[in-house]
């Protein structure tokens, strides 16, 4: 779902319908064709018209975006450009990238490990770890998830924007952290 939101810092969220988001700090308010303050534009509507600085948000005068008012929020999006450098291929790769990390974190966790680097001494070659078989259990979720992470991403590079599948397709491809019954409570 498209989104615009312009906040009293002078900060422009953008989501269009591909699901590309980026966000302008410090501008001016966008020329959208009514009065406001400040606008929400998402899965809620409404505007500020004037900001009493004196209040927090929960505390100010909103009034409801008008059809005419949600028109003209929507034909902004439609135009505008993101910033240099900004893609959804390149926000895809990123949150992928994220959401291994998470994974390889929560797996180091869950095999009683603080950190992966933990998982990493435990399991390397010659180890005599106490839980060495469980660090080389993450070692190894660990490159399975590198291993796809590299081959989605190399699939998305080489995919036109308008033919990206949405996001949650391509994190369905990742494994998911599993706890085996022997790993240390």
């Amino acid at each position: 779902m498209n989104a615009l939101v312009f906040d009293n810092d002078g900060n422009l969220f953008i989501r269009k319908e591909s699901g590309l988001e980026y966000t302008f700090e410090n501008v001016d308010a966008p020329a959208l064709g009514f009065e406001y303050a400040m606008v929400v534009y998402d899965e809620d509507e409404f505007k500020i018209v004037k900001w009493d600085g004196d209040k927090p948000l929960e505390e100010q005068q909103q009034e409801p975006l008008t059809e005419d008012d949600k028109e003209l929020c929507e034909q902004y999006i439609e135009n505008s450009e993101p910033p240099e450098g900004v893609s959804l291929q390149l926000q895809h790769v990123n949150r992928l990238q994220d959401t291994v990390h998470d994974h390889i974190t929560r797996m180091s966790d869950d095999y009683g490990f603080n950190d992966f680097i933990m998982a990493i001494y435990a399991g390397r070659e010659g180890s005599n770890h106490p839980y060495r078989s469980n660090a080389r259990r993450v070692l190894e979720f660990a490159d399975a998830q590198n291993t796809v992470l590299a081959e989605v991403t190399t699939e998305i590079y080489a995919t036109r924007e308008d033919f990206l599948k949405p996001f949650e397709e391509y994190i369905k491809i990742l494994p998911l952290p599993v706890s085996l019954p022997d790993h240390p409570a």
